[in-house]
């Protein structure tokens, strides 16, 4: 009979107190699994090292890790997403003239998984597939942290503010990071300025808007256009509702076909 490895089996117990909580203490740990807290905090170290957990500084509490979570709470795959987009990126170029990007959040970046096809207009990378938007400089990443929910939220933002560097700054400033993001969720959208965020190309402007799929955020829609090419006031009435309805048509073929579970 093989051996149990107890280092594993109590990370996994562990890791089980925190899924049936949204957030536990370390006291809370040491009376639920009995472990003494000093083997407590060697494991939850370690955990927090590999992006599994963290430690919330608002309350000293730990959750897991979105990373972790979403290995079973049924997240589309990025290819899955790709697939279905496609057509509907297409149409919208075909609407617009200006292409678009789908983008789902990998860590503490928005990853581009598709982009528009058609070869229409030139007016940003072809290679842009794989590109990772700032969090808080891209049109993309307002939109999603906008709309995903306040206790993602806050992980992004303390590890964002904990890894110094020009985003930390910006997660630390939170009157700065509330005042933007009550913007984003009173437009309906993110917005990209020219010379913002270090794109393939600087002189663009953007926006964007989340796709849900069963009330959560499962990635964000944006539409791209060189700066100066739209005139004011037509991105509020004709390139968001148009982009809105994109990505709620997306949100809809996802929820009726297996790709949604």
């Amino acid at each position: 009979m093989e051996k149990k490895i107890r280092v594993l089996s109590r990370g996994l117990q562990i890791i089980e107190c925190l899924g049936s909580e949204s957030r536990v203490s370390l006291a809370q740990l040491n009376r639920v699994t009995g472990l003494p807290k000093s083997t407590l905090l060697r494991i939850l170290h370690t955990l927090q090292v590999l992006g599994w957990v963290y430690r919330s500084r608002r309350d000293d509490c730990y959750r897991l890790s979105y990373r972790l979570q979403g290995l079973g709470d049924g997240l589309l795959a990025a290819d899955a997403l790709a697939e279905a987009s496609g057509p509907i990126l297409d149409e919208l170029q075909r609407r617009l003239f200006w292409p678009s990007y789908l983008a789902v959040r990998r860590g503490l970046a928005m990853e581009v998984v598709e982009r528009t096809r058609t070869k229409r207009v030139l007016v940003v990378n072809p290679e842009v597939l794989g590109v990772r938007a700032e969090m808080l400089r891209s049109a993309i990443g307002h939109a999603y942290l906008g709309h995903c929910s306040e206790t993602e939220r806050e992980e992004i933002l303390e590890r964002l503010a904990s890894g110094g560097g020009e985003a930390g700054r910006l997660a630390r400033d939170r009157i700065w990071v509330e005042e933007t993001l009550a913007q984003v969720r009173k437009r309906g959208y993110g917005r990209r300025e020219p010379n913002q965020w270090p794109a393939p190309a600087t002189d663009l402007c953007a926006i964007a808007v989340p796709v849900f799929v069963q009330g959560r955020v499962k990635a964000c829609l944006n539409l791209v256009w060189p700066e100066g090419a739209v005139e004011s006031g037509r991105e509020r009435t004709h390139l968001f509702p148009q982009l809105r309805a994109a990505a709620d048509r997306l949100a809809e073929a996802l929820e009726q076909s297996a790709l949604a579970f």
